[in-house]
């Protein structure tokens, strides 16, 4: 019986000891995974068991980040990277918290972060990996003078951004070849531009631009479309702005570009519907047919430009931006009369002038034919006529 009980304990021994290391295992805290924003400030968690005396240590990798123990932060031995910039919330201690607050994020802070903390328990470990992001803030599409491209760019990203191109209709298979460029500053924080070049006619295409972050985290989405427009100075003039999506909590805003210096017409707001207008007595639009994604603009007494003038409608909300250029060239106005009907008697004058002188020609042409041909028909007629004496005279002289 003494012999059972032996093999019994032998065989209970080794057993518990894989419990043991089963549970210990299973009782890992896994990796914490935190995205810290470039310059904010951000909290790495660590949780604890609460207990007396707490004794808690910070690092990455070999780097001591900050320590407390005796009941104060102890900073002597901290990191030159870290100084200044790292505090823990003693007063949640008790809670079991020993997060770490690092201010004034930066590229370098990535990394993983062990929390050590050591109390009447025992010691206690977790672990945290710290991502750091510049997340997209501005996006900008604009066609540079000349027309011959359309250029998409962001700045002041990490890591850097994908960029994509797209159009709309869809342009033919492996037309859209873009020129990208993403560069870095002293920073860490990227630049992106890339450019693409036009595709047929200005009005052919609408040009998308679609900007991801490296983590996925961020889509951010601008378009243009272009239209050449004429109009005439001194009259009215409707501006065209269809969009063909509808917008929730956007604002619109117009405007003008002359020699290269842009100034604002009009701004409006869908939240507080209200509409700021700098160009009062010159400029309208309909609110109502703004919320429908018609932001079409109507201006009176235009002044003529010896210049192309470009008037931009932007629609923006969260993310995205749809813009719409109309590049405005002037005609001089025909004074006395509607400009319509001027067109159209100008016109008849001008096929009446053409039938005249086509007339005039065929009969000048008609009238030398003709005196030809009498000049002809009387050469013809005195040849006969010399022929027929010379006839009479010779008989003469024979009967002579």
């Amino acid at each position: 019986m003494l012999k059972a009980a032996v093999m019994a304990a032998a065989h209970i021994q080794p057993c518990s000891l894989i419990w043991i290391i089963t549970m210990a295992a299973c009782a890992k805290t896994p990796d914490v995974h935190v995205t810290c924003i470039f310059s904010m400030d951000c909290i790495l968690p660590c949780h604890f068991k609460p207990a007396e005396g707490e004794v808690i240590h910070w690092y990455r990798k070999k780097a001591l980040v900050h320590s407390f123990y005796n009941g104060s932060d102890v900073l002597e031995q901290q990191d030159e990277h870290y100084r200044g910039r790292t505090f823990l919330f003693q007063g949640q201690f008790a809670q079991g918290n020993a997060s770490l607050l690092l201010q004034r994020s930066g590229i370098e802070d990535k990394g993983r972060y062990r929390c050590h903390v050591r109390t009447a328990l025992g010691d206690q470990e977790s672990y945290t990996i710290a991502k750091v992001e510049a997340p997209i803030r501005t996006m900008q599409m604009t066609s540079p003078s000349g027309y011959e491209e359309v250029t998409c760019s962001s700045q002041d990203i990490y890591p850097a951004p994908q960029l994509f191109w797209s159009t709309d209709p869809p342009a033919p298979l492996g037309a859209i070849k873009p020129t990208t460029r993403k560069m870095a500053d002293t920073l860490g924080l990227y630049s992106v531009k890339s450019m693409q070049k036009r595709l047929g006619n200005l009005s052919d295409f609408t040009y998308i631009c679609t900007l991801n972050s490296y983590y996925g985290t961020q889509t951010w989405i601008a378009s243009l479309r272009e239209r050449a427009i004429f109009s005439v100075s001194g009259k009215g003039l409707t501006i065209p702005c269809l969009v063909p999506m509808k917008f929730h909590n956007f604002t619109l805003t117009w405007t003008l570009t002359r020699a290269s210096k842009t100034e604002v017409i009009l701004t409006y707001d869908s939240l507080t519907r209200q509409i700021s207008n700098r160009w009062k007595n010159k400029a309208r639009l309909d609110p109502n047919l703004v919320l429908t994604g018609n932001g079409s603009l109507w201006l009176q007494n235009l002044e003529q430009s010896a210049q192309t003038e470009t008037y931009t409608c932007a629609f923006s909300a969260f993310q995205i931006q749809q813009l719409v250029q109309n590049h405005v060239s002037f005609i001089a106005a025909i004074k006395g009369g509607n400009q319509s009907n001027l067109w159209i008697i100008a016109v008849v004058i001008a096929a009446l002038a053409l039938c005249t002188a086509g007339v005039i020609l065929y009969a000048k042409q008609r009238g030398d034919h003709s005196q030809l041909s009498r000049t002809t028909e009387d050469a013809t007629e005195i040849q006969h006529m010399m022929n027929e004496g010379g006839n009479n005279t010779q008989a003469n002289n024979q009967a002579l």
